[in-house]
């Protein structure tokens, strides 16, 4: 399935008891329908407060009903913050999570404090120099030890690559996309406060090596609201 759902109002993807999550929502509606203990297995666990326009998920299930009945049940049975946008038959050895090539990310700024935007954007009260934000990215890309940019537990993984990594600007809206191999808790957050603060001249450009290094140096981690997973590659 490819999901998309607004994450204000949701504790993230992960099923957590007695709490509203995207996954537990998902499976309860696919439970009932099915009247199945069904499974489902997304392609990332985005964070409290995160949105997905294209969240992948798959799920086994030994049911006859056609597809698109599938796809009208759950969405007759879920919240209207989320909604599959589409159902496909995939092969057994399929996975969400670990059959991804890439995933990408759109973090949204704004300078302009708008009601109609401060629910999905950061709201960024001093401007970064965008140009000076670009100096720096090329230091970002590639295959790097991601821990100082995330939150994790000492027996993570955390050497991620990150395939493309661009910041653009059109009036009052700033845009950070990045595209990568795996992502760690929260990092494209600590991606996207780390660029920002480079913009605003906290950190220099010639400092962006030292980050990717111990010892860990305190950044700013950018709020979920302006945080969606675009697109998942397989």
């Amino acid at each position: 399935m490819i999901v998309e759902y607004d994450g204000t109002h949701f504790f993230g993807w992960q099923y957590q008891p007695n709490k509203r999550t995207v996954q537990g929502e998902l499976q309860s509606a696919l439970r009932k329908m099915l009247n199945e203990q069904v499974k489902l297995t997304g392609a990332g666990r985005t964070d409290q407060g995160v949105h997905a326009l294209g969240q992948v998920a798959n799920f086994r299930t030994d049911t006859q009903l056609p597809l698109l009945s599938i796809k009208r049940g759950i969405n007759s049975m879920i919240g209207e913050d989320v909604y599959v946008k589409d159902i496909a038959v995939v092969p057994d050895d399929f996975d969400s999570r670990y059959s991804a090539k890439t995933k990408i990310y759109d973090y949204h700024m704004t300078l302009e404090p708008s009601p109609f935007r401060l629910r999905y954007c950061w709201y960024l009260k001093q401007a970064p120099i965008v140009d000076t934000v670009r100096k720096a990215i090329p230091g970002m890309i590639g295959q790097r030890d991601f821990k100082n940019f995330s939150v994790h537990n000492g027996s993570d993984n955390t050497l991620c690559e990150i395939v493309d990594l661009e910041i653009s600007q059109q009036d009052s809206k700033i845009l950070v996309r990045v595209e990568g191999n795996r992502f760690l808790r929260k990092m494209v957050r600590g991606i996207v406060g780390f660029l920002v603060d480079v913009g605003r001249g906290r950190f220099a450009v010639s400092e962006v090596s030292e980050f990717f290094e111990e010892p860990k140096r305190d950044i700013n981690f950018a709020p979920p609201q302006g945080l969606f997973l675009v697109a998942v590659n397989y």
